[in-house]
């Protein structure tokens, strides 16, 4: 499956900024975003420097966990018979970030979420391609966090927190082609593939990145 990519931004907590992405947005909106909503925000705000075209256009987000954090602390608060928040229970699902997304951007464009495990990544990029044929462009983001307690021990991805955007295009950019094979082989790291996938894009490198998770191989061939 041939695609392009415009570019491609990975984020991660501990990177630091001249200028942090956030400060664009109004201070009373910062303040109701969670740590996961932040990182995403992050991502995508650096690839909308270069590429502001990219705010109105359908978005597909990828996360196997999602906001769980959030959804742990409610839960807790169940648990001790606490009164839930309607802002935080409606902030809990899995697509709330999109819709404060949606807003901050003032996007009408179609905009889903994909979870499917430890094949997430590679399932919300089929996703994106296959939404590359009702629509020139798709804004393909996968954003996670290592889950908390007690779900970490049962739970390998990702390593630590990171969100990668990239901007797929049916016609321009550096090309990749998607391809997906079965196989018994050793699962490798996410988030290393998805550093890979983001400098080979950005440096217009011709190469093959891998990714290995649940008996599934996908490939990702770069340029040339």
């Amino acid at each position: 499956m041939l695609m392009f990519s415009k570019a491609a931004v990975m984020a991660q907590n501990d990177d630091a900024y001249a200028q942090d992405p956030l400060q664009s947005i109004p201070a009373s909106t910062r303040r109701r975003l969670s740590p996961y909503a932040k990182l995403l925000m992050r991502g995508v705000l650096q690839l909308l420097e270069h590429h502001p075209q990219a705010a109105k256009i359908p978005v597909v987000l990828a996360s196997q966990h999602g906001d769980l954090h959030r959804t742990i602390k409610l839960l807790h608060e169940l648990a001790a018979d606490q009164p839930l928040s309607p802002t935080q229970f409606s902030l809990s699902v899995n697509n709330a970030v999109l819709g404060q997304l949606s807003i901050l951007l003032g996007n009408t464009a179609a905009m889903t979420t994909i979870a499917a495990g430890e094949r997430t990544f590679a399932m919300g990029w089929l996703e994106a391609s296959l939404q590359l044929q009702q629509a020139p462009e798709v804004l393909f983001i996968y954003t996670d966090e290592p889950p908390p307690e007690p779900y970490l021990e049962h739970a390998a991805l990702p390593e630590r927190s990171f969100t990668f955007v990239t901007l797929l295009s049916r016609e321009e950019g550096c090309p990749v082609r998607f391809e997906t094979h079965q196989a018994a082989t050793a699962n490798t790291s996410l988030i290393s593939a998805a550093e890979h996938l983001q400098r080979s894009i950005t440096q217009l490198q011709a190469t093959q990145v891998e990714l290995c998770r649940d008996n599934q191989r996908w490939q990702w061939h770069v340029g040339g």
